[in-house]
């Protein structure tokens, strides 16, 4: 069992635009975001450390007089003094790795004296979770000892946190303005494109199409203005084959007539040429009686003729309407092997019924009418069996309808005639043994029925069933309750 899968939803063009263009503005102001709290950390830090070198400069000005004349008081009040500065953490003179004054209230981390960076440049330090830039300051050019100097980098901390505070509600406005920017975008360009969505969806090409107003981008209105024109091409191009079905209806009309007036002409004026022939003779010439009886007889089987077509074009032309009723096929094929049965046993021909489990099956259908039909099929089909051949009548179904099928053991019908068969006055028979109207009797009288003649062309033979709708199922009569006696 192959696995289900599920559609996806789809999503408007407004909402991916704005999607878009909300990823994009995310990605973009992060990529600033974190460039520009890089650049602003390392300028604080720089400037951090410049203003506390200006002041560890200062500090060591001061003290290198009172490092020469050893005055412990006035170091450690330099030092407390520089400690006591905003953002700055400690201050102490070490000279030779012995700390002279301190503004720690104990003493002194041996660690943080013991540290010697290279060079001068600041290090950070890290004591009592805490971080500190450690800068150092030579007094006298190192020779009187060198003044150490801590910056607090919470200071700078919170400077980055600020900024990165006030970057973030920036980028929360620009995204939300480029939200607004592409859903203004999106539903300007998704509207008018659902516009013509919605206008392709009503087009009938048998009606005026109702134009697209064009609006919207300059890209939107050519669109709008081509889909106009190709509606008015559509609609165009429908009346113009409505025009070329017209006029081909009236041809092919003019050339059935055509093809109906040569069968017609042909079928009467054999007989009435010789009911003329006949007559003439009569007039002109002393006949003995039994010629003028026999000449009689001949303009009258004429007559007969000609009425006879006529009978039978008027049937094509003007079928009555059926009179409905239910009729069992099985019946009907019975009474129709009877009626060809003289005929067939004097030709050795075989009639085999198969009538199977649709023998008892009914139609709703005119019984003259399906009876005048199936002896035409049989006729034809007889007319076409060798001597010593067979027939055979079989019940067909499928939905909805029911068939006789009839199937002949002649030579078949030719390739390029098959299209032809049910055309009145169309026959294959030699002159004066047919009318051309039996089979297009048959299909006159099985669309009346509101079914068809189908034809089937096997390796030999011909197959012609008789489509007629089933009859629907009789509705069962529930049998009255029987009284109960008290």
């Amino acid at each position: 069992m192959s696995p289900v899968r599920l559609r996806r939803p789809a999503l408007t063009l407004w909402a991916r635009l704005a999607a878009f263009a909300a990823v994009g503005v995310v990605l973009t102001h992060a990529a600033h975001l974190v460039i520009a709290n890089r650049i602003t950390s390392r300028s604080l830090a720089r400037e951090q450390a410049a203003l506390g070198r200006n002041i560890a400069r200062q500090v060591a000005q001061q003290a290198a007089e009172a490092v020469l004349v050893d005055d412990p008081l006035t170091l450690h009040a330099l030092a407390t003094g520089a400690a006591a500065g905003e953002g700055v953490a400690y201050c102490f003179i070490v000279r030779d790795g012995r700390v002279l004054a301190s503004s720690f209230q104990g003493p002194t981390p041996p660690a943080l004296v013991a540290l010697a960076p290279a060079g001068d440049q600041p290090v950070v330090v890290a004591a009592d979770g805490k971080r500190y830039l450690d800068l150092r300051e030579p007094i006298l050019g190192g020779s009187a000892g060198e003044v150490r100097l801590g910056l607090d980098m919470a200071i700078l901390g919170a400077t980055r946190r600020e900024l990165a505070l006030l970057l973030g509600l920036l980028a929360v406005a620009v995204i939300l303005a480029g939200l607004a920017a592409a859903l203004v975008v999106g539903r300007g360009i998704a509207r008018p494109l659902g516009e013509l969505l919605t206008a392709a969806d009503r087009f009938d090409p048998s009606r005026d199409p109702s134009p697209v107003r064009p609006r919207g981008g300059q890209e939107i209105e050519r669109l709008a203005h081509r889909f106009n024109q190709m509606m008015a091409r559509l609609r165009a191009a429908r009346l113009d084959q409505e025009q070329a079905t017209r006029k081909a209806a009236a041809t092919e009309h003019m050339v059935a007539l055509g093809s109906l007036v040569a069968g017609v002409a042909h079928e009467v004026n054999n007989p009435l040429a010789g009911v003329k022939t006949c007559l003439r003779r009569l007039r002109t010439e002393r006949l003995p009686p039994e010629t003028v009886d026999e000449y009689h007889e001949l303009m009258e089987e004429g007559v007969e003729r000609v009425e006879h077509v006529m009978r039978r074009l008027l049937d094509f032309a003007r079928p009555q309407p059926p009179r409905l009723g239910e009729v069992a096929f099985q019946d009907l094929a019975k009474e129709g092997a009877a009626l060809m049965a003289p005929m067939l046993h004097k030709r050795r021909v075989t009639l085999r019924q198969e009538l199977g489990e649709l023998g008892g099956a009914r139609v709703l259908a005119d019984r003259k009418e399906l009876g005048q039909a199936l002896l035409n099929l049989l006729l034809n089909a007889a007319y076409v069996t060798p001597d010593g051949g067979e027939l055979r009548i079989r019940l067909v179904e499928r939905p909805g309808h029911l068939g006789i099928a009839i199937e002949d053991d002649g030579p078949g019908i030719p390739t390029e005639l098959r299209a032809r068969v049910t055309d009145p006055f169309f026959t294959t028979k030699p002159e004066g043994e047919g009318t051309g109207l039996g089979l297009a009797v048959c299909r006159t009288i099985a669309e009346a029925h509101g079914g068809e003649l189908g034809f089937e062309f096997p390796a030999r033979g011909t197959r012609v069933t008789l489509w007629i709708p089933a009859a629907p199922p009789a509705t069962p009569v529930a049998a009255p309750a029987a009284a109960t006696g008290s």
